[in-house]
């Protein structure tokens, strides 16, 4: 008996060890198949993030070179007036409201500057505080960051300062621009405090974030 069992068994190990090996196999290539389909979708994931920070950075630098290009015409209508009127120049808090005051004793070249000045608020500084708004809405990672480079350069933070500063930015054009061509400028962090100001480095927290990050992601 016991040397017909011994054949048994080696022939039962005989038959059993390929389908060992080949459940092993099956199993370890079924784990690394696993293992390129999570970093795969890792690296899209950070690929998207980074994108998403990029268009960010977009919106960021069209607005401050809108800004920038408004307030040197801002500033230009300002030094005319104060020319022209002198010392009839009426007493106000700002540029908004030396505008407003002196409308409809615009000049026609005056009158001119002033209309680009609120283009400028209409065409170029709404939409695009509009799209900052999408963003943050839209944004589904960066807000909610605790820990990383971004959380501890503020990013979540800056960007919940910029989604009230926008929203208190589109409420006051709604109320201040429709209807009421006197006024150029929507303000908040003027001689009139009427909203809280951008969130001073949130410029540079993206900026460094990107030139740091791979492409892969930030």
């Amino acid at each position: 008996m016991t040397a017909p069992f011994l054949m048994t068994t080696a022939a039962t190990t005989a038959i059993l060890l390929p389908v060992v090996a080949g459940a092993v196999v099956a199993a370890v290539g079924y784990v690394a198949k696993l293992g390129v389909e999570t970093w795969q979708q890792l690296r899209e994931r950070k690929a998207a993030q980074h994108a998403e920070l990029l268009r960010l950075q977009a919106l960021l630098n069209a607005s401050g070179a809108a800004f920038r290009v408004q307030a040197d015409l801002r500033n230009r209508l300002t030094v005319d007036l104060q020319n022209r009127l002198g010392p009839d120049t009426p007493p106000h808090q700002g540029f908004e409201e030396l505008f407003t005051l002196s409308y409809d004793r615009f000049t026609p070249g005056e009158q001119a500057l002033h209309r680009v000045i609120r283009a400028y608020t209409e065409f170029a500084m709404y939409p695009l505080n509009q799209a900052m708004l999408r963003w943050l809405d839209e944004d589904t990672h960066y807000r909610g960051l605790t820990h990383g480079g971004a959380a501890r350069l503020g990013l979540p933070e800056q960007l919940n300062a910029l989604d009230i500063h926008v929203r208190l930015w589109l409420a006051k054009y709604q109320g201040w621009m429709p209807d009421h061509p006197e006024h150029a400028l929507v303000y908040l962090d003027d001689e009139k405090k009427h909203g809280v100001k951008f969130p001073d480095r949130l410029d540079a927290t993206v900026r460094e974030l990107i030139g740091s990050e791979p492409s892969t992601g930030a």
